[in-house]
C-alpha cells in the first residue's frame, strides 16, 4: 500500500518529544507556536489529520505522552460512563455493536468508517488522538475521508443530503443514565460556525431504530446511509496509511470520518495491535 499519510507526518521537535517523554510540559515558546501551527494547517484547515513521529518508548511511557500531548491540544474528554481518558483500542474479541456495550474500538475487524463519540450527544470530541503502541502483524491500515469530499460527491442527491441532515436515533452503546432511553436523536449532518460537519456510525443508527418504541428506518432514510456509505467504501475517497509503533495521530472528529482494515494479531498471545485513543474538546 503506497502510504498516503507520509504527506501529513512530522517529526517532532527534538526538545519537544524530550519533555513529552520525561512527562514534562511543553515549556518552550517556539515548540508550542509549532505544534499549533501543525494543528491548524494540517487538521483544522487541511487533510484532518496530523501524524507527529518520534516516541519510541515502552507502553507505560506511551500512556503518558499520549495524555500530556492531548492536555496541549484542549481539554480531553471521558470517553465512556467510568470517566475513561485514555482508552486501550485493541481486540477484545467483540463484533462492532455486539451485545449492548461493544464498539467498534473493541473489534479486529474493519470498514464501517465513522466519527469516534457518535453514541453522545453533542457537544462531540473536535479532535480524537491515537498513538501506536504496537501493530498487528497483518492488516490495521487507518483510512479516513473528508466530510467535504461526502459532500461533493453526493452533490446529485439532495434529497439523501437532505435526510442526512434530520435526526436519527442511534443507539448509547449503555452509556445513558439511570432512566433516560438507550437512544438519542440526532443528524448526521450538521451546522456549526465552521460549515458543516458529521457524526456517524451506521451499525449504531442500525440498532438504535431496532430498539422498541423507535420507528424503523424508512426507505428514503435507508437509500441516504446506502448512498453515504457507498461514498464511504470507495478508496478514491479517502487517504491510507499504517500508524508506526511510536506515532501519535491527531484527527478532526467532526470533519473526518476514519476506519481501518481487518487486522489479526500475532499468533500464539504475542504482541498484539494496541493504540492508546484520547477525545478533545478546544479551549475556547
Amino acid at each position: 500500500m503506497n502510504d498516503a499519510f507520509d504527506a501529513q507526518r512530522y517529526a517532532v521537535p527534538s526538545s519537544m518529544r524530550s519533555a513529552l517523554l520525561e512527562d514534562r510540559d511543553i515549556e518552550d515558546p517556539a515548540d508550542r507556536q509549532w505544534l499549533g501551527e501543525r494543528l491548524r494547517e494540517s487538521v483544522d484547515e487541511g487533510a484532518g489529520i496530523l501524524v507527529l513521529t518520534g516516541f519510541d518508548a515502552e507502553p507505560d511511557r506511551l500512556r503518558a505522552v499520549s495524555r500530556r500531548l492531548s492536555r496541549h491540544l484542549g481539554t480531553i474528554m471521558p470517553q465512556d460512563a467510568s470517566g475513561t481518558l485514555v482508552r486501550d483500542v485493541t481486540d477484545r474479541g467483540t463484533r462492532i455493536g455486539e451485545g449492548a456495550t461493544a464498539r467498534y474500538a473493541d473489534s479486529r475487524f474493519g470498514g464501517s468508517l465513522h466519527t469516534d463519540g457518535a453514541e453522545r450527544a453533542f457537544p462531540l470530541p473536535d479532535y480524537f488522538t491515537l498513538l501506536c503502541v504496537s501493530q498487528a502483524d497483518r492488516g490495521g491500515a487507518l483510512r479516513v475521508v473528508h466530510v467535504d469530499t461526502v459532500l461533493k460527491q453526493l452533490h446529485d442527491v439532495p434529497d439523501l443530503v437532505s435526510a442526512l441532515r434530520e435526526p436519527w436515533h442511534f443507539d448509547r452503546r449503555g452509556d445513558q443514565p439511570d432512566g433516560e432511553p438507550p437512544t438519542l436523536r440526532k443528524p448526521v449532518l450538521f451546522e456549526d460556525e465552521h460549515g458543516t460537519g458529521i457524526t456517524y456510525l451506521r451499525d449504531y443508527i442500525d440498532i438504535g431504530h431496532r430498539h422498541p418504541g423507535v420507528a424503523p428506518c424508512t426507505t428514503r432514510q435507508r437509500a441516504a446511509l446506502d448512498a453515504l456509505d457507498a461514498v464511504l467504501s470507495d478508496p478514491a475517497n479517502g487517504i491510507a496509511g499504517k500508524l508506526r509503533p511510536g506515532e501519535f495521530a491527531v484527527i478532526n472528529n467532526t470533519r473526518v470520518l476514519h476506519g481501518r482494515t481487518t487486522f489479526e494479531d500475532s499468533a500464539g498471545g504475542g504482541r498484539k495491535r494496541l493504540l492508546l485513543r484520547t477525545w478533545i474538546r478546544k479551549n475556547s
